[in-house]
């Protein structure tokens, strides 16, 4: 039994950083233990869940991190976006939760904090 970081990573828009439109967007939807929480941590795993999922990493240079509170109405979430040069999208790239869990076995545990 362990303490770990889950991340769960929505990435909204998977084959919109290309300047160019492409028809062929998707949303991708993973969770992954990480060695921490940090903005960084979940930036580097959105640039290598893109990556996996067909965007070049030239073309999430641009990728900054967004007020979450402007997309999902929630202060835990971390989100980043990427506009267009001719393109605003409403909808924020990817949104990003971590959460400490229960790792027990194969087996993960959401842990919620309780405040007396």
């Amino acid at each position: 039994m362990e303490l770990v970081t889950l991340a769960n990573v929505t990435l909204k828009r998977i084959g919109s950083a290309s300047s160019v439109y492409m028809a062929n967007q998707r949303e991708v939807s993973v969770i992954k233990e990480v060695a921490d929480g940090s903005t960084q941590t979940l930036r580097d795993l959105v640039l290598e869940i893109a990556e996996e999922n067909g965007e070049p990493r030239e073309n999430l240079r641009a990728m900054v991190q967004a007020n979450s509170w402007d997309y999902v109405q929630q202060r835990d979430a971390v989100v980043f976006n990427i506009q267009g040069r001719s393109t605003q999208y409403s909808t924020p790239y990817a949104v990003c939760y971590a959460h400490p869990a229960l790792k027990i076995g194969n087996r993960y545990f959401k842990l919620d904090e309780i405040t007396l």
